[in-house]
């Protein structure tokens, strides 16, 4: 009955809209703007922020992030896209990700009620409040990513040129900066997990992806990434380093490989085919530690030397950061077996 509502609710607004713009069908003008209002990266919105005054210098650009209901990575692959919106037109950012982000928490984490700032410092130092007292700044749109996505070969939300990867590492390299708690966090862990070895890093996206929803890629069974990985190991690697939300993928690597896995224990996985944003766990700022221990999954798989995944976000953002720190991998292996067509919406 919910899914039957909620149709009626969109095919009511496509009518609504329809009969708004049957009038202005014989106006090129009005036919090319809304023809065109997806399409241009430009398009921006002016924001006059209450009692501010202009200090001068660089624009503004207010990457205020809305609502995506997406994972970690694939909100902070977007937001690479707006801040090079922002470095191709020399406009300065700040990054606001709101209540709604699926990592935040109702009470302040880090001393701050900004989500990103939970885990990054803003890119050029100015924040929020600052941004207020600015009074006049450019507001980011959904469609400034589209210059960014101009990068890659082909149009679709999981392909990547190698043009595009390497400009968002650049990107990245410029703007983006952990929290000093966070990153000396991360960094600790990693040494103590790796401790020095040469690994092979193996990104296993299991749960929800299962599911095999429109527009993603076609779900690789963790059977298919072992022996990926048994192809692999061989070429000198001390140790192999599973990043997964897959709690039976764990169980079937550590079965072949025994003590050379290495893996986080405290990481929230799943058993079925529920996203694992999703959980529920009773622990303080469980929500935020979510987004952690994604986030060092990823920097965890970027020191590793090798690389075994599939078409991810997590992946993606893993082998952006290699590119950002100027290293390569010995071995790069992404299982790729398309993208899923079949439906016209993407999610349930």
């Amino acid at each position: 009955m919910g899914m039957l509502t909620a149709r009626m609710a969109r095919v009511k607004k496509r009518i609504e809209f329809a009969c708004y713009c049957f009038p202005h069908g014989d106006d090129d003008r009005f036919v090319r703007n809304v023809k065109e209002i997806g399409t241009i990266p430009e398009l921006v919105t002016l924001e006059r922020l209450p009692q501010g005054i202009r200090s001068g210098g660089s624009l503004i650009y207010h990457i205020f992030m809305e609502e995506s209901r997406s994972g970690f990575f694939a909100d902070h692959n977007r937001l690479l896209a707006y801040l090079y919106f922002a470095d191709q037109y020399q406009l300065t950012p700040v990054v606001e990700y709101t209540e709604k982000f699926c990592y935040a928490e109702e009470n302040a984490v880090n001393g701050t009620t900004n989500p990103f700032e939970y885990y990054f410092r803003q890119p050029m130092g100015i924040g929020l409040e600052a941004l207020k007292e600015e009074g006049l700044a450019v507001r980011s749109r959904k469609e400034n990513t589209s210059l960014a996505n101009q990068l890659n070969d082909k149009i679709g939300g999981y392909t990547r040129s190698e043009k595009y990867m390497r400009e968002m590492a650049r990107i990245s390299a410029k703007y983006i900066r952990l929290q000093d708690s966070v990153g000396k966090y991360i960094s600790s862990e990693i040494s103590n997990l790796i401790k020095g070895r040469k690994a092979l890093g193996v990104h296993v996206r299991g749960t929800d992806f299962r599911r095999n929803y429109n527009g993603h890629p076609i779900a690789i069974k963790p059977e298919e990434y072992l022996d990926e990985t048994r192809k692999i190991v061989g070429n000198g690697y001390d140790s192999i380093f599973l990043a997964t939300d897959d709690s039976s993928a764990v169980e079937l690597f550590r079965e072949v490989f025994g003590d050379k896995l290495l893996y986080y224990p405290d990481v929230v996985r799943s058993e079925g085919d529920e996203t694992v944003m999703k959980s529920v766990v009773k622990r303080e700022n469980h929500h935020y530690k979510l987004g952690l221990e994604v986030l060092r999954d990823m920097y965890t798989l970027a020191a590793c030397e090798g690389l075994i995944a599939g078409l991810s976000q997590v992946s993606y953002a893993a082998r952006i950061q290699k590119m950002s720190v100027g290293k390569e991998w010995q071995d790069l292996r992404i299982l790729d077996k398309g993208i899923n067509y079949h439906r016209a919406t993407n999610c349930s």
